[in-house]
């Protein structure tokens, strides 16, 4: 046995490496978002796109591990598809409370009427692969599968849609650029490209081990006591602790962002770390092989789906209100609507 696997073998010890490797990914994900802004001003994509497309890649690359390994090592196919769905959903459902978060503990930094942009169409596009998902979710096992991938047709749908979405929002960013002002040169700006890019890797790699050690760690909790685990229900692991851990990234980097000023990173970050999600779906879908995921899986991850379409709704409404007593009174409907889903579903 390992010296890790002793130090989690203890509930002290789990907790313990818990928070440590939260601090990490604290620490990680403040220099990353101040890294990020630097990267948008160097490609001249901007601190909005950056956030929903390169952050939101990398914050989510904790879930797709965890959803690839609840596929490929548990040895009960309805558990391993329940665990991924669940993760993914979990996750989903915590990334828009996040935004909800960040009105309610950071008012100060949260001003939607400061952003440079809605992200309507960022909320669209998650509304758009959330209808693609539900369709293969209900429809799971009514149509054949689709040869040498072996996942669902409308699973397919998932990743030629996002392809899309990455086309026009580049074509968007393109055209934008045209009556844009150079922003102010930041100090990251004089770095060379050798250096910049490499110590970028590098907080990118510790917020993605960061991340795995996170979801392992609350994988962990699920455990008897006697194992050094909480015994943790499994329903409670897959929806709601494991996506919080592996949701941790997206925390850390969004609440980074509009300490330093960078709302539309923040927010781009949430609402593409949700578009980037549901293409775990699919990867999932065809390392599961000859079975159809979404077949296998709890029909009770519904109530998930019902509860992100209501929290995405509600932050088209948050996103657009123009004073902080309506920011707050909107963010507070989703902290609400969250906890009672778990009361009633749970």
């Amino acid at each position: 046995m390992s010296l890790f696997e002793q130090l989690i073998g203890t509930q002290t010890g789990l907790v313990a490496a818990f928070l440590l490797t939260a601090l990490l990914v604290v620490l990680t994900g403040i220099r990353l978002s101040i890294y990020g802004d630097a990267l948008g001003d160097r490609t001249g994509l901007g601190s909005g796109l950056v956030g929903l497309i390169f952050l939101a890649a990398v914050t989510s690359l904790p879930e797709l591990v965890v959803s690839l390994t609840s596929v490929l090592q548990n040895a009960d196919p309805h558990q391993g598809a329940d665990l991924a769905v669940g993760n993914m959903l979990g996750s989903n459902v915590f990334n828009l409370l996040i935004l909800a978060l960040m009105a309610l503990l950071a008012p100060h930094y949260f001003k939607p009427k400061n952003l440079k942009k809605p992200h309507t169409a960022e909320i669209l596009y998650g509304l758009i692969l959330l209808l693609l998902f539900s369709a293969a979710f209900w429809g799971a096992g009514k149509l054949p599968l689709v040869p040498w991938l072996e996942c669902s047709i409308l699973t397919l749908l998932l990743p030629i849609a996002y392809a899309f979405i990455l086309r026009r929002e580049h074509q968007n960013q393109k055209m934008a650029k045209i009556e844009e002002k150079p922003e102010e040169e930041q100090a990251l700006a004089h770095l060379s490209p050798l250096r910049f890019y490499t110590v970028l890797s590098l907080l990118c790699a510790l917020i993605i081990i960061g991340g795995i050690l996170l979801s392992i760690l609350g994988s962990r909790m699920a455990l008897p006591a006697a194992q050094g685990g909480f015994a943790l229900e499994a329903s409670l692991i897959g929806t709601l602790f494991l996506a919080v851990s592996t949701s941790l990234p997206e925390l850390v980097i969004s609440f980074s962002s509009i300490r330093l000023g960078f709302l539309d990173m923040a927010v781009g970050n949430v609402l593409g770390s949700n578009i980037f999600n549901l293409l775990i779906i699919f990867v999932s879908d065809i390392a599961m092989r000859k079975t159809d995921l979404l077949q296998t899986a709890s029909s009770k991850h519904g109530a998930s789906v019902g509860l992100i379409l209501l929290l995405t709704l509600l932050s088209i409404l948050l996103l657009r209100t123009k004073t902080k007593k309506k920011t707050l009174t909107v963010a507070a409907i989703m902290l609400i609507a969250y906890v009672v889903s778990f009361i009633f579903f749970e």
